[in-house]
């Protein structure tokens, strides 16, 4: 019996060098230990690794709040998916890029130009004079593991076809935090829903939701 090799393109931007750095990420690897891919700088490295349940877990370094994120995502999503992207819940701007080559060299030029723009606008030479400086992750992200537990919900949901909304996009809904919680939100038609969590233990709580519909 042959099996199948399953590979997908990872990439993300050093937050040290301002690099896009890819890498390859095969099923065989992934399940066989942790996956390192690392700057050529030294300064920064996206960690690739296997949950007890079979997901698999991202850590982003993010260029513009100089945070690690952390995401969980399924091993469908992840090697399926044309482009999957990982976005900085405190920016809104996407640091990781999953999915075939070409898709992904798309998504991360276009995160330049974007990046490009945002400085222009701010009237600054650089990203490290946007990135915060002797900030402790907490004074950024309120809850980050509440936050991946609500992104684990909404991706395994959005990959049963279990979240709707008004314009029933059917997919590409996004998170951002609101006070008292994070929200999953429309980008084309701007309906949200949202969660009240204060705790990693309130956003485990939602888990068991079996659909969601954005208003």
């Amino acid at each position: 019996m042959v099996l199948e090799s399953k590979e997908t393109t990872v990439a993300y931007r050093c937050p040290e060098c301002g690099t896009a750095v890819y890498g390859f990420a095969g099923k065989f690897a992934l399940h066989a230990g942790l996956v390192r891919l690392k700057c050529s700088c030294g300064g920064s490295a996206l960690d690739l690794s296997t949950t007890r349940d079979k997901k698999l877990r991202v850590s982003v370094p993010c260029l513009y709040c100089r945070q690690n994120h952390n995401f969980t995502v399924s091993d469908g999503i992840f090697f399926g998916r044309d482009l999957f992207l990982l976005n900085c819940p405190y920016s809104g701007m996407d640091v990781g890029f999953i999915g075939k080559r070409e898709q992904v060299d798309e998504a991360v030029k276009k995160s330049g130009e974007e990046l490009a723009g945002l400085l222009q606008n701010l009237g600054v030479d650089g990203v490290r004079e946007i990135q915060p400086q002797d900030m402790e992750e907490d004074e950024i992200l309120p809850d980050p593991t509440a936050y991946d537990c609500i992104r684990f919900l909404m991706r395994d949901l959005e990959e049963e076809g279990r979240i709707d909304c008004p314009c029933h996009i059917g997919s590409g809904y996004d998170l951002r935090f609101i006070p008292g919680g994070i929200e999953i939100y429309c980008p084309e038609c701007g309906a949200t829903h949202p969660f009240r969590v204060d705790s990693s233990s309130s956003a485990e709580s939602y888990l068991d939701t079996d659909s969601i519909l954005l208003t």
